[in-house]
Parts: C-alpha cells; structure tokens; sequence
C-alpha cells in the first residue's frame, strides 16, 4: 500500500501507483529526461539510464596528492630525515659553524610601527569636562 490522499472530490489517490504508471513519459521542460529521470535521446528513447547519469554527476576524480597516503608520508619522512642527518654531517664535520656562535648578518633595527597600539596609549592627554547643561532649561526663545 502506497502513500493515499484524498482528492478534493473525496476519491482516494495512491500517489506511488500514479507514479509507477506515468514514469516513461517525457517530462516537462527543456532537459530532455523522463519522469524517472533517464536521458532522453532522438525519438524520445532512453539513451543513458538514470542511475549512469547520477554516477557520471557524483563521480570523485581522485586527488593528485594526499598527505595522508602512506608511501608520499615515508617519502617526506625520508626527506626529513636525510636533510638532518646532512645537517649532523656537515657540523661533525666543521663544514658549517654552529647556529649559536654565528653572528646576525644584519643588525634588527626595525622602524618603530606607526599608529600603533602602543604608541596610542603612551600619548598624554588632557581631558577638561564642563559641566552639564540642565535638560529642563530651554535652550531657545520661549515666545514668538
């Protein structure tokens, strides 16, 4: 038993039966599909089925590159590791002096930033407050 509905002249309707029967009609607009959704070729034949169409639409190319596929991970593991151990090479070897005995090529003399946080705030500013003026007093003529 499929989904009923009452008709508004009070006749019982299985929407599911009606579907079922009117499923290789040509379905209204300009897609070229039927009401079950295949593709429609010349003469109104079936030429590619509804489930191929929605494969073709939902098909996954597979991604070039992926982080977590095991042989490109050993791979950059590899890397890693082959650059650390040239690294360990060349300072066993005094090919490179040690990081903390070399001396920065260019002094840090960066600008001091403009408008910055900080240099708001060590502005000094005087604040004079006057007093209120009372709501209640008009402030224009009280007569024309």
């Amino acid at each position: 038993m499929g989904n009923l509905y009452k008709s508004a002249r009070g006749k019982m309707v299985d929407m599911d039966k009606v579907k079922l029967a009117n499923e290789n009609t040509v379905a209204v607009g300009n897609m070229k599909v039927n009401a079950r959704g295949d593709l429609l070729g010349s003469g109104g034949q079936v030429a590619q089925g509804r489930n191929a169409v929605m494969d073709q639409i939902y098909a996954v190319d597979p991604a070039p590159y992926s982080p977590n596929d095991p042989d490109i991970y050993a791979q950059q593991q590899a890397d890693i590791d082959a650059g650390k151990a040239k690294q360990l090479h060349d300072l066993a070897n005094n090919l490179v002096t040690p990081a903390s005995t070399q001396e920065p090529a260019v002094a840090d003399t960066a600008p001091a930033a403009r408008g910055s946080l900080a240099s708001a705030v060590a502005k000094t500013v005087s604040v004079t407050q006057e007093p209120l003026v009372d709501p209640r007093k008009p402030k224009g003529p009280s007569r024309i």
